[in-house]
């Protein structure tokens, strides 16, 4: 990296610990504090990753006023993410903010104009963008070879148990979580899909929870998208599919197909290239046990979510907005909203705005 950057984690819960587990392992970067309402929770993530010497806060403005801070990780529920943001970018503090950036694209606007306003960073996670199969999918589709496109398709068949839910606390809930299956664990494929395919034009949405009966938000949705390309597609997402399973991308046109699932499962064009089969070969199906989060939230391998959040201290480095800036982390929001509103309206077509 070109410069250090001294950080702070707010939230140590499930992902927070990832990020406290994740920072030391990137140079140029130190970890200075953390902060969570929950003081043994912020203990215990930092013994976990044998962390010594690291102050623990409960107050955000006293850890401000105690610690030098470039830069903060903002990991609390997903419907607190705008006020911990605004008062770190307030407080001149770069911000990286966990997925999703926010559960309203106009909180997301707000904390945008913020950083404008205040001149710092703002930039969201979405670590599959850094799986080389993705990324590899989305080098072609940029170099035209799939040509005039027909279909895509995105599938998170994945579970959660019951505990998963009330062990949380504010998971399965409207307020905090901002939705079920799609805003909290489809996010990602939602980001991902439009990323590679181009904006979604409007979606039509089924939606209920099928097997979480306590729960306010649905833990199952199927539906269809219209992309302004002119191609269909088809997003699912779920966490009552026991065992639960890794996500897959599909996407074609008149010149080719491609999929990933576990890594690159197919990348077959009219035109074909040498290195097409050298990707195959090299990016093919990972073995293993993991389901890449689609049996247990823990269940994730984190050198993706290490290769994000170094790329975005990459481009901060160079007084460059990161690839997942505000704007940007902002179109999946949008997407899964419209999604919502057309599952409230039992399928009618929503256009995303």
């Amino acid at each position: 990296m070109t410069r250090q950057w001294r950080c702070a984690v707010i939230g140590t819960g499930t992902v927070g610990e990832w990020h406290v587990k994740t920072l030391p392992k990137l140079p140029g970067c130190t970890l200075v504090a953390v902060c969570d309402v929950k003081e043994p929770n912020a203990k215990k993530a930092l013994d976990k990753n044998k962390l010594d010497g690291v102050p623990v806060y409960t107050d955000v403005r006293e850890m401000y006023r105690k610690e030098k801070i470039d830069a903060v990780h903002v990991c609390t529920p997903s419907g607190h993410h705008q006020e911990p943001v605004t008062l770190a970018m307030e407080e001149g503090k770069n911000v990286i903010v966990e997925k999703p950036m926010e559960i309203y694209p106009e909180r997301i606007d707000q904390m945008v104009e913020a950083s404008k306003k205040l001149g710092v960073r703002l930039a969201g996670i979405f670590q599959n963008r850094w799986s080389p199969a993705n990324r590899a999918i989305k080098q072609a589709m940029d170099e035209g070879r799939f040509g005039k496109l027909a279909w895509a398709g995105s599938f998170t068949p994945w579970y959660r148990p019951d505990k998963y839910y009330e062990d949380g606390g504010w998971r399965g809930t409207w307020k905090l979580d901002g939705g079920g299956a799609v805003m909290n664990q489809g996010v990602h494929q939602v980001d991902l899909i439009q990323w590679i395919m181009g904006p979604v034009k409007s979606v039509s949405a089924y939606a209920s929870s099928r097997i979480h009966a306590k729960i306010e938000v649905e833990d199952t949705m199927s539906c269809a998208l219209e992309f302004a390309s002119g191609a269909y597609g088809t997003f699912m997402s779920t966490t009552a599919m026991f065992p639960g399973a890794s996500t897959r991308l599909e996407i074609g046109g008149e010149n080719g197909t491609a999929v990933s699932e576990g890594g690159l499962k197919r990348f077959q064009f009219r035109e074909a290239r040498p290195e097409d089969e050298e990707l195959l070969n090299q990016l093919g199906t990972v073995g293993g046990k993991s389901t890449s989060g689609g049996a247990a939230a823990t269940d994730v391998p984190l050198d993706l979510h290490l290769l994000n959040i170094a790329a975005v201290y990459e481009a901060w480095g160079k007084d460059q907005d990161a690839e997942t800036w505000g704007p940007e982390a902002r179109k999946a929001v949008a997407i899964i909203q419209a999604m919502y509103a057309s599952a409230r309206k039992n399928g009618a077509p929503v256009d995303v705005k």
